[in-house]
């Protein structure tokens, strides 16, 4: 069943993922009314430095009702990595494990905190239009035998309806 879950929800981001890859102002501008800095997404994935071409938040996540996602993607390689929580989330830390979930799709390889891993989310800042804060996570194949430790996770976001 949890291996079902996981493998709809990454089927999801995938299928999203590719069906989104064309630059828009959002993805790479923040909103000009508010005071936010540029858009932003990073982390270091097993030590090697991530930082995606595309950087956004959605009000919904594809496929699981009462979630948003945060999503950082490379355009290029179609690699991302994902962090999704409940849409009644504040400012504020949150876990991840297998509710409040993190994945990484890296060289077609998927990965999931839903598959044993953990690690946390702070939400820093959180208006209706954009959103920063910080993150990490440990995270596994759907066999839960292979690792990947996500470090220094960042990200500063516009949030699409």
């Amino acid at each position: 069943m949890k291996i079902t879950h996981v493998a709809t929800i990454l089927t999801l981001i995938c299928a999203f993922s590719l069906s989104s890859c064309s630059k828009k102002s959002d993805d790479i501008a923040p909103n000009p009314t508010t005071t936010q800095a540029t858009v932003d997404f990073q982390v270091k994935v097993d030590g090697k430095a991530y930082t995606p071409d595309y950087a956004y938040a959605l009000a919904t996540f594809p496929g699981a009702n009462g979630y948003f996602a945060i999503y950082g993607l490379d355009s290029k390689t179609s690699d991302v990595v994902a962090l999704a929580l409940p849409s009644t989330a504040v400012e504020g830390t949150y876990p991840l494990s297998n509710i409040n979930i993190g994945i990484l799709t890296i060289n077609k390889e998927d990965f999931s905190t839903v598959n044993g891993g953990t690690g946390s989310i702070t939400i820093t800042k959180k208006t209706a239009t954009y959103m920063t804060g910080t993150f990490s996570f440990t995270a596994y194949d759907a066999s839960g035998t292979v690792k990947r430790t996500l470090t220094e996770g960042s990200f500063n976001v516009n949030i699409r309806q």
